[in-house]
C-alpha cells in the first residue's frame, strides 16, 4: 500500500475510535448517578387543586386518593422503571394519572392500545392524563422512548 493510502486508512481508524469513545462517554454521563428504587409508602398525597401547583414526590408515588370523583394515581419514572409498576382501578371510573420523571433521560407513560399517553418530559417535569377506565382486563403501560421499554420500563394497569 502506498503512503497516501496508509494515511487515509489511519485517519479513518482514528475517526472511528473517536466516535466510539464519544458514544461511550456520552452513555456514561447519561446513565451515571445514584438510581435507588423508590420505596412505597402509605402516606396520602395532598389534594391537587391545579395540575401544576403540586408535584408528586418519590414517597407519594403509590398513593391513590379520590378527588372530585377521580381516582388520583401518582407514578414516578426513572431509568428504567415505573413506581408503582402495577396499578388497579375499577372499570368506568374517572382516573387521573400524574406522571413525574425523576430520571435524567426523557420519559413518557403510554397506556398501550388505549390512546392514552403523557408527553415525553425531561427530568423533574410532570404531566397529567385523565381518562375513564376501560372495561375489565389488564393493560400494559410503558415508556416509548427508544430502548426504554426493552430495558424494563413497563408496568400494568389492572381494571376490575
Amino acid at each position: 500500500m502506498n503512503k497516501g493510502g496508509e494515511k487515509n486508512m489511519q485517519g479513518k481508524t482514528i475517526g472511528i475510535i473517536i466516535v466510539v469513545l464519544v458514544i461511550i462517554v456520552g452513555g456514561y454521563f447519561l446513565l451515571r448517578g445514584d438510581y435507588q428504587v423508590p420505596t412505597p409508602t402509605s402516606t396520602p398525597a395532598p389534594t391537587v387543586t391545579s395540575e401544576k401547583t403540586e408535584e408528586p414526590t418519590e414517597t407519594q408515588s403509590t398513593t391513590q386518593v379520590p378527588t372530585s370523583g377521580a381516582t388520583e394515581i401518582n407514578v414516578v419514572g426513572t431509568e428504567f422503571n415505573f413506581n408503582p409498576a402495577s396499578i388497579s382501578v375499577k372499570a368506568g371510573e374517572q382516573v387521573k394519572i400524574t406522571f413525574k420523571n425523576n430520571g435524567r433521560a426523557p420519559h413518557n407513560l403510554i397506556l398501550e392500545g388505549l390512546g392514552i399517553e403523557t408527553k415525553t418530559i425531561g427530568g423533574g417535569q410532570t404531566d397529567v392524563v385523565e381518562f375513564i377506565a376501560p372495561s375489565s382486563g389488564t393493560y400494559t403501560f410503558f415508556c416509548s422512548v427508544s430502548g426504554h421499554r426493552a430495558a424494563g420500563m413497563e408496568g400494568s394497569l389492572k381494571v376490575e
